[in-house]
This record gives structure tokens, sequence and C-alpha cells, in this order.
């Protein structure tokens, strides 16, 4: 079972982040202002950030219960890292569809 939460977690994690980064920064002010290289990166900052926090507070590898904050984030980012082969192809598509979508406007 634990197996099957931290999958879960990873899976969930990385949709609902790539989703919401893609979301936020394709809005026109940030396309305009940033330009769409610049502007994809800022997207992946913010999904790596959003990933990182969701996974410190969802905590998929709990060692124990009392664990202090920093060495849980040390313990979360190589989580993030794993979980990025997954958010950061779904983030890299939705950006360009979104990106190309809101362009033709």
């Amino acid at each position: 079972m634990t197996v099957f939460f931290f999958f879960s977690a990873i899976v969930l994690v990385s949709v609902i982040s790539a989703i919401v980064a893609a979301e936020i920064v394709v809005q026109p002010s940030f396309l305009s202002t940033l330009g769409p290289f610049s502007t994809g990166l800022l997207g992946l900052t913010v999904c790596f950030t959003l990933a990182a926090t969701l996974l410190f507070i969802l905590d998929p590898d709990p060692v124990s219960g009392l664990d202090a904050a920093l060495p849980r984030l040390m313990r979360t980012l190589p989580i993030t890292g794993l979980a990025a082969f997954l958010w950061l192809p779904m983030y890299l598509s939705l950006f360009n569809r979104l990106r190309r979508a809101r362009v033709r406007q």
C-alpha cells in the first residue's frame, strides 16, 4: 500500500503542477512582456516549486512523524527530481499548445 501511495502521489502532483504552471504562465501579459522562451523558463520554475511544495505537504516517503522541516525538505527534493520525469514533458506539451492557441487568437 505504501508503494501505491508513493507513486500515486508522484503522478497526482505531476499532473496538478504541470497544468497549474502552464495555465499561470500562458497569460498574455507574461507572453508579451517576457517572450516565449523566458516565459517557458518561468513556468519550469513555477512547476518545480509547486511540485516540491506539494510533495513536501503530502510527504510520500515518511520516515517518522517527528521530522524537522529541513531533513524533510532534503528528502523531498530527490522525489521532486523523480517526478520531473512526469511533469516536465506534461508541462512542455501543455505550455506549447496553450501558447500557440493564445498567439492565434
